[in-house]
């Protein structure tokens, strides 16, 4: 099968998973959804306990609310980051308890980079990484516009990648393309 072919495959595939992860989300009730947070968000405050710096994200509805993972982390002086789609990339900038973050065009809340320092992924001990669907082995299917493949791409080998999904975002097998970045480890519910 030719490179082109093979791609289009792919892509075709992550299309119907991607329906097929978001339909099981429907199923989700508001209570379901807050008890797996709440997990969710105590595992990540049991598995990142020491001074650190940690990459987060605004979760949007379909996803985890990680929100008091993050207040507890910035509570405790933890470097707190969240991420903010500049153009085709992502930026890293600094957060804390009194920040105002800004909604983006695609209505996620993110930093408002004239009230925040932008920093490297080099910088970063741990990444909180969103999606639509794992496999346990940590391949990931994102959104499809490829952000956060380019910024993992561009971290340290030591920064640890953190999947972090509802337990019906797991699935079998997913074949992935050569620019996906897999996650190190992957923290559901």
């Amino acid at each position: 099968m030719s490179d082109a072919r093979n791609r289009s495959s792919i892509n075709s595939e992550k299309v119907t998973l991607r329906k097929a992860i978001n339909k099981r989300l429907r199923t989700l009730d508001t209570e379901q959804k807050q008890n797996a947070s709440t997990t969710i968000s105590n595992k990540l405050i049991k598995l990142i306990k020491d001074d650190s710096s940690i990459l987060c994200f605004s979760p949007i509805q379909s996803e985890p609310n990680i929100r008091p993972a993050i207040q507890h982390w910035l509570r405790s002086n933890f470097r707190v980051y969240l991420p903010k789609v500049e153009g085709d990339h992502i930026q890293s900038y600094t957060i804390n308890e009194n920040d105002n973050l800004i909604n983006s065009s695609m209505g996620i809340l993110e930093p408002d980079p004239f009230n925040s320092i932008k920093i490297s992924p080099v910088e970063i001990d741990f990444i909180l990484v969103p999606g639509i669907g794992f496999t346990r082995d940590g391949k990931r299917l994102g959104r499809g516009g490829g952000f956060y493949d380019k910024y993992l791409e561009k971290t340290l080998p030591q920064t640890l990648k953190i999947g972090v999904a509802f337990s019906l975002q797991i699935i079998d097998t997913m074949r992935k393309e050569n620019h996906d970045v897999p996650v190190d480890l992957l923290i559901t519910d």
